[in-house]
């Protein structure tokens, strides 16, 4: 039972991941954000949540101990743990983002991914331990039902941080991650208190949630699309891409259909420089949107990086298709 649990989160998380369909985080970052939810979140969570409660109970009955801290003390504990594995990701793939000329962990895409991994992670554990103590029917019903729920609270912290590359004020900058935090606690005590109070209902809130980032995840990536399609123009212009990749790289299908056409005509070399040279150029096209009025020498460089990359692997006039 717990190996289904284990293959459904996996399952989850490559769903996720694979929504998003201009800039795909690679598994080795999103990986270990997942194993952090499962363990470290997890873990330290467990051992502060059961010494406050403890506190609690010492100055209250059990009811309202297990009440005040399923929705006052567990949402704040728990979402500061797993958003601690997110700040390390974004420190790192900023690191990552200056040596390579990429963007690891921007937009709110991106956060939406960062965020699931760590809360699949974590409700994972958390499931576990209530099949040790409750039985099966508990861990199959929170699996079927709560499974995203996590998840979408975490994915709050990860929205709030997937946001800073993309505005200039300081202020916003520190402001967002905090607005995001504040919102997965929020989010997360409205569900505990929902599953206090009315029990199964808490679900309908969950399923509520998810159909909001349904809807923010759809404007986002047509964000993506408008910032692919207007960034990359006059790099069309200018040769670094080639005409016929202008025309499918703001469309994941027409790529998609691409990508499938070289590899039926055996073209596997070909194929695997197209998709080299379509990341560097997503990746330039968010660079210059996120950075259009604040260039400075490194993000220069970053943006000549990708175009030495995008020429390395054939773009532009090197195969003769510039316009």
């Amino acid at each position: 039972m717990v190996g289904v649990g284990v293959l459904q989160a996996v399952l989850y998380l490559l769903f996720v991941r694979a929504i998003d369909l201009y800039e795909r985080e690679e598994l080795k970052y999103v990986v270990p954000v997942f194993v952090w939810g499962f363990t470290v979140a997890a873990l330290f969570s467990l051992v502060l949540n059961t010494l406050i409660g403890a506190t609690l109970s010492a100055i209250a009955n059990d009811q309202a101990a297990g009440f005040l801290t399923a929705v006052f003390v567990a949402p704040p504990v728990e979402e500061v743990f797993k958003g601690t594995a997110l700040l390390i990701a974004f420190i790192v793939a900023s690191l990552v983002a200056r040596r390579k000329g990429a963007m690891e962990f921007s937009g709110v895409m991106d956060g939406i991914v960062y965020g699931s991994a760590v809360g699949f992670g974590f409700s994972l554990a958390e499931d576990i331990i209530y099949y040790a103590q409750a039985g099966e029917e508990t861990f199959v019903v929170r699996r079927i039902f709560g499974g995203f729920a996590h998840a979408a609270f975490t994915s709050l912290t990860g929205i709030g941080l997937g946001l800073v590359p993309w505005v200039r004020s300081k202020i916003l900058k520190v402001v967002l991650p905090i607005i995001g935090l504040s919102g997965a606690i929020l989010l997360h005590a409205s569900f505990n208190l929902t599953a206090s109070l009315f029990g199964p209902l808490a679900y309908l809130l969950e399923l509520l949630v998810i159909i909001l980032y349904v809807v923010a995840i759809v404007a986002w990536l047509a964000v993506e699309r408008r910032t692919i399609r207007s960034e990359l123009y006059e790099e069309m212009r200018a040769g670094t891409i080639s005409s016929r990749d202008y025309d499918i790289l703001p469309t994941y299908f027409a790529r998609t259909f691409y990508y499938l056409g070289l590899i039926l005509r055996g073209r596997f070399g070909e194929w695997r420089r197209a998709r080299k040279r379509h990341e560097a150029a997503v990746n330039l096209a968010f660079i210059k949107r996120v950075n259009r009025q604040t260039y400075s020498d490194s993000q220069q460089m970053k943006m000549d990086l990708l175009r030495r990359r995008i020429g390395e692997f054939g773009g532009g006039r090197a195969l003769g298709f510039g316009s």
